[in-house]
């Protein structure tokens, strides 16, 4: 039966391209992210030697200001980046820019985000100059590798850029040039992990509204 075995096999053939096909689909969106915007709400986990807490960014705006508010266990704020700093600060501030029921707003710093050119630095040239809670020191990218973070209910791959600065802290931003956000950041006993990506949520915003919103 020539005929039927060549017809099966035609079928196998169309059957494994089929199969081969999703799972480049698939592999291919393990490493998508929702476009960031109003509604986006960002969870870290947090841990220390002998804590283990959570922090909530909810974004109001992505761009071409980032504007967002934040909330853990002890008070909450807003933060406002302009798009000046976005795209070319030059410091990153760890906590500073977290302070309890105060807006803020920043200048030549950025805060959970590196800057563009940061970003564009380290991806180049393997190394950046940047100022970290307003010292200056030096970031050394060490390899990529990839995150597992829940967007939007499901758990995904998400390609990442690590870094080491010069005080022993290693760090994982997500490897996108237009949303550089930090996954991971780890200095001795102290660690800060993304966990959860929510997108579409409008009225999750808490503390931005009304003429705060951005217009």
């Amino acid at each position: 039966m020539p005929g039927k075995q060549n017809l099966f096999r035609i079928i196998l053939a169309a059957l494994l391209a089929i199969v081969l096909a999703a799972m480049v689909c698939g592999a291919a969106s393990e490493f998508s992210l929702p476009e960031f915007g109003l509604g986006t709400v960002l969870v870290w986990k947090i841990e220390g030697a002998e804590y283990e807490k959570f922090f909530v960014a909810r974004l109001a705006s992505f761009k071409p200001d980032r504007f967002f508010e934040w909330e853990n266990e002890t008070g909450q704020g807003t933060v406002f980046m302009p798009e000046r700093a976005v795209a070319d600060a030059k410091g990153y501030e760890i906590s500073s820019q977290f302070a309890v029921g105060k807006d803020k707003k920043t200048r030549n710093e950025t805060a959970l985000w590196l800057s563009r050119r940061v970003f564009a630095e380290l991806k180049e040239k393997k190394t950046a100059r940047w100022n970290l809670n307003g010292v200056q020191a030096k970031l050394n990218f060490i390899g990529e590798g990839s995150v597992s973070v829940e967007v939007n209910r499901n758990i995904v791959e998400l390609p990442v850029i690590r870094a080491a600065d010069d005080r022993k802290g290693e760090w994982s931003f997500l490897d996108q040039p237009e949303n550089p956000l930090m996954a991971r950041y780890e200095v001795r006993n102290y660690r800060q992990t993304l966990l959860s990506v929510a997108t579409g949520e409008p009225d999750s915003l808490r503390w931005i509204k009304g003429g705060k919103l951005p217009k």
